[in-house]
């Protein structure tokens, strides 16, 4: 284990475009099936080996308290955590989070993303390559951020900044494979982002390295929309492979109270402590733990947040 490289989860972001659920809980402890966000990265790499892991916080640091201790354990492996008061951007963050990161190559893994993604071949290809860094690429999809040269495996340009025009279009999906000479690049203070690094060696002559994944389980869930789409295909998909979590996804939680003649349908996430009203009818709706449904109450493609009890007919939105 302690040759094995080190896992760095970014977990402060203010998750903005999720509110007002990211009120209540950082984004990284959503539920997904009542299972956190942030474990799905966890359990991710743990399967594929990866040594000591930390995360950064931010944004209601006590919740990751609440969900893994003040002396951080998940899945008996003792985690890192790296709270920044002033939140530090992925490249601050990685600066921040050093002495967890060994002295050797070490994974960045967005936490806002929900993957199943080859993390094994991730990490021979950068050791292949002699990269700085290795980004894990995804298809365009109407938002590519990079320019790809598959034939080189290499990075030709990051946000449009490098002027390059050769390259296929696609997208960084927020996990990469760095070496330690990434922190030359990386200023010694304040807020930075890692993509600014990496822009900066390049155009110094470093060369970043990329592995394109077309296939396999990949959902930013940055939006409402978003997380109820990420419900809707983990229900009808296969689970990740790497998880351990016997039984999940289970769509409505042992500990939740169902009065007579609730229905369900569709797509449906009920946790531990929510209650279901009588005759209520739940369609393509996620209800996190507490919420309190009234009787005869109609939801569709809603958040169900617990802020306060709902009753009567709602279709759409965070409630």
């Amino acid at each position: 284990m302690s040759n094995a490289p080190a896992a760095f989860v970014l977990a402060a972001g203010l998750g903005t475009r999720l509110r007002p659920l990211t009120d209540l809980l950082p984004k990284p402890l959503v539920p997904v099936f009542h299972k956190p966000l942030l474990t799905f990265a966890l359990d991710s790499v743990i399967a594929a080996g990866f040594g000591e892991i930390s995360f950064n916080t931010h944004h209601l640091p006590g919740g990751f308290a609440a969900e893994f201790g003040f002396q951080p354990v998940y899945r008996g492996r003792n985690l890192c955590a790296f709270h920044e008061p002033l939140l530090l951007d992925t490249g601050g963050g990685i600066r921040n989070a050093r002495p967890g990161l060994g002295e050797g190559s070490f994974l960045v893994y967005n936490g806002d993303i929900l993957a199943d993604m080859p993390l094994k071949s991730l990490l021979q290809r950068h050791r292949e390559s002699g990269s700085l860094a290795t980004l894990l690429l995804r298809p365009d999809g109407g938002r590519a951020n990079v320019l790809f040269d598959p034939a080189a495996a290499k990075i030709r340009d990051l946000r449009g900044e490098l002027g390059a025009s050769e390259g296929r279009p696609v997208v960084y999906s927020g996990i990469a494979l760095f070496e330690q000479g990434i922190f030359d690049w990386i200023p010694s203070e304040g807020p930075y982002s890692v993509i600014d690094a990496l822009i900066a060696a390049m155009r110094a002559g470093c060369q970043v390295g990329g592995m394109l994944v077309e296939e396999g389980l990949w959902i930013d869930l940055g939006t409402p929309g978003a997380y109820l789409e990420a419900h809707r295909i983990l229900s009808n998909g296969p689970a990740p492979s790497y998880l351990s979590d016997i039984g999940w996804p289970s769509p409505i939680h042992p500990e939740a109270t169902i009065f007579p003649g609730a229905v369900f349908e569709g797509s449906v996430a009920v946790g531990p402590g929510a209650v279901i009203g009588k005759n209520a009818l739940i369609r393509d709706s996620v209800v996190w733990p507490g919420a309190i449904i009234g009787a005869n109450a109609l939801i569709e493609e809603c958040v169900v947040s617990g802020r306060n009890p709902v009753g009567g007919h709602h279709r759409g939105g965070v409630l």
